[in-house]
Parts: C-alpha cells; sequence; structure tokens
C-alpha cells in the first residue's frame, strides 16, 4: 500500500513512518523541509515530497505524483496561541488543502491525528481525583486555539466525507511521549524531561503536580494505532476513535520506572495539580473500547517498558541531549 504522510518527520509522525515502512508499505512524506534526524534508520526507505501544506498549489501536484491509496494527516501547529495567524492557516487550511488534493485523486481514506484537547476541560466524574475514562461521545468543548482548530478538522472531514465521498477518520490522542520532543519542541515536555535528564546525569526538579493523574501513552503506541487506522477495512463505522490506555498515571509512577532504569536519578516532584502548566484540566483518561473493537488496536506498552524503550532508542538513534532542568515546562496535547 501506498501511504502519504503530512508531518512525517516530527516527533509523532517520524515514529508512524517507521511502523509503515517495517511492515513495508510504500511510504511518501510531505513536509515543508528535508530534516530526517528523527528517522536515520528508515530515511533511505522513504520518499520527501518537500511542500507547504497549506498551499493546494503545491499540495495537488504531490498527490497527482505519488498517488497515495491512504493518506495520514499530522502536520499542525501545536503553540496556536503564539501564532494564531500561522495555526489557523497550517491546521485549519492544511487540513483542507489535503482533503481537497485527495479528493481529486482518489485517495480512499485520510486517517486525521486529532487530539483528546478536542474535549476540553474535564471535570466531575471525569476529572480529578476520579479520572472516569472519556468515551468519544463526551460533549467537544474546545478552549485554547489548537483545540478550536482540532474541532474544526474534523467537522471539515465529515463535510468532505459528505460531500466528496472520502473517508475521514480522526484519532484522538491522549498525552504522548516518547524520544524526538526535547529535540524538536525544546522545553515543551515534562515526561521526556523526567527520562532524558537523569538519564545524561541531571536532576529533575517540579514545583508541582505530584497529585495530578494523566491518561499517558508512548509513541510507538500511537504509530501502531495510527496504522491499524490505515489497514483497516472499510468503510469504518464509526469517524472518530479515542487513542489512549484507558488509565492513568501521575509522574511519581513515572519517576519510579525512571529510577528503575537508571539507578542513582535524582527526581523531586512538588504536591498540587497542573504539572504542565497549562491553565486547564486536560488531564484524564480515553476509554479506547471502540479503537479495540473496530480497529483491532490496543497499547501494549507499560510505563516501565515504555521508559526501557526510550531511552535504547535514544542510544539506538544517538538522540540523547543534555538540557537544563529549568527547561521543563509543558507537554504537547
Amino acid at each position: 500500500m501506498r501511504v502519504l504522510v503530512t508531518g512525517g518527520l516530527g516527533v509523532n509522525g517520524s515514529w508512524v513512518v517507521r511502523a509503515l515502512v517495517e511492515q513495508e508499505h510504500e511510504v511518501v512524506v510531505l513536509e515543508n523541509r528535508e530534516d530526517t534526524s528523527l528517522i536515520p534508520d528508515v530515511a533511505d526507505e522513504i520518499q520527501v515530497a518537500v511542500a507547504d501544506v497549506a498551499d493546494v498549489g503545491q499540495v495537488h501536484p504531490v498527490f497527482e505524483q505519488h498517488r497515495p491509496d491512504v493518506v495520514v494527516h499530522m502536520a499542525a501547529v501545536i503553540r496556536a496561541d503564539q501564532d494564531p495567524v500561522a495555526a489557523v492557516r497550517v491546521n485549519i487550511g492544511g487540513t483542507a488543502a489535503v482533503c481537497e488534493a485527495a479528493a481529486a485523486t482518489g485517495v480512499g481514506r485520510i486517517v486525521y491525528t486529532s487530539s483528546r484537547a478536542v474535549y476540553g476541560a474535564l471535570s466531575g466524574r471525569h476529572g480529578h481525583p476520579e479520572y472516569v475514562p472519556v468515551t468519544e461521545e463526551h460533549p467537544r468543548d474546545p478552549v485554547a486555539l489548537y483545540d478550536v482548530t482540532k474541532v474544526s478538522c474534523e467537522e471539515l472531514g465529515r463535510w468532505y466525507a459528505r460531500n466528496r465521498g472520502i473517508e475521514f477518520v480522526s484519532l484522538r490522542f491522549a498525552t504522548i511521549f516518547g524520544p524526538g520532543k526535547l529535540q524538536r519542541h525544546g522545553g515543551f515536555s515534562t515526561y521526556s524531561s523526567m527520562i532524558e535528564l537523569p538519564a545524561v546525569g541531571e536532576s529533575v526538579h517540579l514545583a508541582q503536580g505530584g497529585d495530578q493523574r494523566d491518561d499517558a501513552i508512548y509513541v510507538v503506541d500511537i504509530a501502531e494505532a495510527v496504522v491499524a487506522a490505515v489497514l483497516a477495512p472499510g468503510p469504518l463505522p464509526h469517524d472518530a476513535y479515542n487513542i489512549g490506555t484507558g488509565r492513568t498515571t501521575s509522574l511519581h509512577d513515572l519517576a519510579e520506572a525512571v529510577r528503575d532504569a537508571v539507578p542513582g536519578a535524582v527526581i523531586e516532584i512538588g504536591p498540587g495539580l497542573d504539572p504542565m502548566g497549562m491553565g486547564v484540566s486536560y488531564y484524564g483518561a480515553l476509554d479506547s473500547t471502540r479503537a479495540r473493537i473496530e480497529l483491532g488496536w490496543t497499547p501494549r506498552f507499560t510505563i516501565g517498558a515504555a521508559v526501557e524503550h526510550y531511552l535504547s532508542t535514544l542510544d539506538r538513534l544517538d538522540l540523547l541531549l543534555s538540557r537544563s532542568s529549568s527547561s521543563i515546562s509543558q507537554e504537547s496535547r
């Protein structure tokens, strides 16, 4: 199968590309620059098309040339509030351009990487301290601009499905962690900092957040979910799927796993909530029963196994960087 992945050289996209290559699919990546530093192991096995995802005049020729069977649309601006115009242009305009090109070239399915941020703040039984898992039927109530763009793209995809005959499937991810976030996002990763800093002998000090729990899923698991959505026989019964572990993990749980893997690791976590400083309680668990039944996907990694795989990957791909513990701030939603 030929799969085109937008944003396929990014932190999460690189793992999707790797998973597709490992299953011997033909992969074309559409990116705004050719930087394969996160996939040195499979860079020679993919094709990269450099284009502006929000410019249909650039996107359409890529689709015409490569004629993908399925598209995985991952390209997005994460820090949307910092540049609203760019975020709307890339996140929403890019989705429109991809859908338009897909419709014109006969693509059967678009797998769109959405986010649990579409649900907005989780409260009541879904928030602290109960964390009852949220299903796909939970109301979408976006707060930040990033959330708004994700909801908008889901609805845009539904419009294209109704009017242009494209199957558009949204995957709503829980909090993702994995190798590459520190390298690409700087301090925008609490989980990665807690794993990588001790690995290079640096200490971790978080002023708050020890009482918070969240659904944290390892990047390899989300890549396998994307591949499952690509390959699932269609049409699928639903157009939105939660992708999470269904359980919550605390930073203390993560710290314990890191100490097991890195003896002598110094990690201090203060009490309280909102360790990522988001100001909105996105923290909670996703019920992924629908994905298990209809996509045949279940997460494989425990928090301990994820930390071990994470560290071995940093060594294997030579990605480990030494960073100051002051860089810890916020995880991508």
